[in-house]
């Protein structure tokens, strides 16, 4: 019979990730909950001011609410887009288009591009000289006469959805087709004897089976878009304005640029509680019995 190891020898196996974890997260974290309740500019001494950030942010935030609600729209219109593009490709793919394997490459390929590059690929694609391929298209079939700036600070929030799907669907594509694979194909021959079609097969057999997997991406997505900062930052070249500030630009601008560093740490601080709450949340309302196949 194999001997349980022992709880010393699990212990230090785990202790150095628990050291950097703490060393890196933990502390870090403290750290900044401390300065939040701090005036601090970065240079002086640190001024003890106790919630008096949070109140100006409740009373006097409307960037703060402005900033909120851009990403509440990143979340929700991308997300939705990338569900559903994402869903229908893995389906399509699971039940067997030709060429899978190459389409599996070609949509998870943005995937190995770092963020800020493909922010500077579509500031190409939306530039308003002879290279942007949008303006052109514009140009060529609806006869526009003067380009269209996209990356303008008052149209940049419209031309954000595109940039995140292209560069998102093919993630959560992967995601959803590895679970589909897990599907017994047992169910789906059962299904095509008693005459289902392909889409009664989907919402009855794929989607029910998938939903853990589901619940994943949507909380991703939730996550990604409360968090989205390099696109934004690149697209703006380094100064998004009030119609395009997220909460991460917003606390980067206030600590990096204004060198409000309490003010700064107390948007991250809520950030950071605005994630987890939303998180625990949907993982909640989303939690179903588990079904066995």
């Amino acid at each position: 019979m194999a001997q349980r190891p022992k709880p010393g020898f699990i212990l230090a196996l785990l202790a150095p990730a628990l050291v950097m974890y703490c060393g890196f997260v933990v502390v870090p974290a403290i750290n900044a909950f401390r300065y939040s309740l701090t005036n601090w500019d970065g240079l002086s001494q640190p001024r003890w001011v106790g919630l008096k950030n949070y109140i100006t942010i409740a009373h006097r935030g409307a960037d703060f609410a402005t900033a909120l609600s851009h990403n509440i729209y990143l979340t929700v219109v991308p997300g939705s887009i990338i569900l559903a593009l994402a869903l229908f490709f893995a389906y399509s793919l699971h039940r067997g288009v030709p060429g899978a394997r190459i389409f599996r490459v070609a949509f998870f390929f943005p995937n190995v591009i770092a963020f800020v590059a493909i922010a500077l690929l579509w500031v190409l694609i939306y530039s308003t000289t002879d290279v942007g391929l949008i303006n052109h298209f514009l140009r060529t079939v609806f006869h526009y006469k003067a380009p269209v700036p996209f990356t303008q600070s008052s149209r940049l929030l419209t031309a954000l959805p595109p940039v995140i799907v292209w560069s998102a669907t093919g993630f959560y594509m992967v995601l959803f087709l590895a679970g589909m694979e897990n599907i017994p194909e047992t169910y789906y021959e059962a299904a095509r004897i008693d005459g289902a079609g392909d889409a009664r097969m989907f919402f009855s057999i794929t989607v029910p089976l998938l939903w853990d997997v589901l619940a994943t991406g949507i909380v991703y997505l939730i996550i990604g878009g409360l968090k989205i900062f390099d696109v934004i930052w690149v697209m703006e070249n380094g100064r998004p304005g009030k119609a395009t500030h997220t909460l991460a630009t917003l606390m980067y601008s206030k600590v990096f640029e204004e060198y409000e560093i309490g003010y700064g740490t107390a948007i991250a601080v809520l950030l950071f509680c605005f994630v987890l709450l939303v998180s625990l949340v949907s993982l909640r309302l989303l939690r179903r019995e588990r079904l066995e196949y």
